[in-house]
């Protein structure tokens, strides 16, 4: 008796913070408005968006190495008045300034590992709103079913509570035995927990889908639609479909980026580096200030020098290392690209298999339901007639919910493995199944 006491206040507040939740603002979102304002209010978005505008800025900026550098020098010089014969109102003024150039081969391997760098962030920036977009698809319809369950749940629930009060009224008029009310009694009061857990599990994962799409956590969310508007064909294949998975693309782009740095250790092994300047300078001839001197001196000079290095020939020599170890690192990515052919192939061929068996258990499911439905129909007209005890009717009311909420589960699985597959391959969502 206690333990009911205890079930029902619980129950009472978790159904006054569900009615506290519902006095908020509320909206009805639907999954592309979810996975829209996912986009742009996503934190690790976000972040990923300013790693690639760096990347951009660099790739724009790569060229800089060959900008001139220019400098500008000066110069006071007067006497002392002790023993040079000048005395300190006697000086010198000396003005110079020096343009100068360095080129070096690997001037073209860095602006091409910038602009590779700046698509391999794309492809990174890519992933990460793919990551984001499954994760708010999934939890969508996590969501959307729990909704459901809680609805089955509150149902069931109803039922058992009407059927409660009515074994409470026959008792009262004498055609039930009190063990038939008490047997009702603790079937209604059993269910409450289940319908409380379902609530607090509910509110919880709203609060994280709030958090991940950017939503304020004053707004109480009613999610449009329903596990029963994805529809899948008959059979999922990918014969016409076009796969762009994410992994190969980043290991094909390593593997670019790797044979760009091996070119770039060889024109250090190996390649000369050209170098200019050009020095022009002025000083007044009769030794006043430049600015009241009537006579100027120039100087200027022009050089050019190229270095080549010699110690690239030398096997043992640390640039020939480096361009050994560039060769390693190319070998390396392309036996992990051979891999991740081979990994994407094996599970891929495992998604489309597990796939087929959850389209065939939801068939069964579905079969399941309808015979627990007429079960239940036909064991509830048999107890209001006499014919059935109360025991049987739970039985039959509980399989009917077992039946529907493994149902609702199984399409949850079922749109999951499809939301992975897709991600998998690398195609836009929905492209393996369609809404009603």
């Amino acid at each position: 008796m206690k333990k009911s006491v205890l079930g029902a206040l619980l129950f009472a507040g978790v159904t006054a913070v569900f009615a506290q939740r519902t006095e908020m603002e509320r909206i009805s979102l639907s999954l592309d408005d979810a996975v829209a304002m996912a986009q742009e209010n996503n934190v690790s978005i976000a972040r990923q968006k300013m790693t690639l505008s760096a990347a951009e800025r660099a790739k724009n900026h790569s060229w800089n190495s060959i900008s001139p550098s220019v400098s500008v020098s000066g110069g006071v010089s007067m006497g002392d008045g002790i023993g040079d014969g000048k005395t300190p109102s006697d000086y010198e003024v000396s003005l110079r300034g020096t343009v100068s150039l360095s080129f070096s081969p690997n001037l073209f391997t860095a602006i091409k590992s910038a602009r590779l760098a700046y698509e391999q962030g794309e492809i990174t920036y890519e992933q990460a709103c793919r990551t984001v977009e499954l994760n708010v698809r999934k939890a969508f319809y996590g969501l959307l079913y729990e909704q459901e369950n809680i609805t089955l749940q509150r149902r069931n629930l109803q039922t058992a509570k009407e059927q409660y009060e009515q074994n409470q009224a026959k008792y009262n008029q004498g055609r039930m035995s009190e063990l038939d009310v008490l047997s009702a009694e603790v079937k209604y009061k059993g269910l409450q927990p289940t319908v409380e857990s379902a609530y607090v599990t509910f509110l919880n994962d709203l609060d994280a889908f709030r958090q991940m799409i950017g939503m304020q956590d004053t707004i109480f969310v009613e999610f449009q639609g329903s596990l029963d508007d994805v529809v899948m064909p008959d059979v999922i294949s990918l014969d016409n479909v076009e796969i762009n998975a994410p992994t190969i693309a980043s290991l094909q782009k390593q593997i670019e980026s790797a044979k760009n740095s091996l070119l770039a250790s060889r024109f250090s092994a190996y390649a000369p580096s050209l170098n200019a300047s050009w020095q022009h300078g002025l000083i007044p001839a009769d030794g006043t200030h430049i600015a009241q001197s009537s006579q100027l001196d120039t100087s200027g000079t022009i050089s050019l020098s190229a270095t080549i290095p010699l110690d690239g020939v030398l096997p043992w020599s640390t640039r020939a290392d480096a361009v050994n170890t560039a060769k390693d690192k190319i070998a390396d990515l392309e036996l992990q690209l051979a891999d991740a052919e081979k990994s994407l192939k094996v599970s891929t061929e495992s998604a489309l298999r597990n796939i087929r068996q959850s389209q065939s258990s939801i068939v069964s499911k579905h079969a399941n339901v309808e015979l627990a439905q007429r079960t239940y129909d036909m064991t509830l007209l048999a107890y209001n007639r006499g014919t059935k005890d109360l025991l049987s009717l739970q039985n039959a009311s509980d399989s009917l919910l077992s039946a529907q909420v493994s149902l609702k589960n199984e399409q949850r699985t079922l749109i999951n493995a499809v939301l992975e597959l897709e991600n998998t391959i690398g195609v836009p969502f929905g492209t393996l199944s369609q809404k009603k």
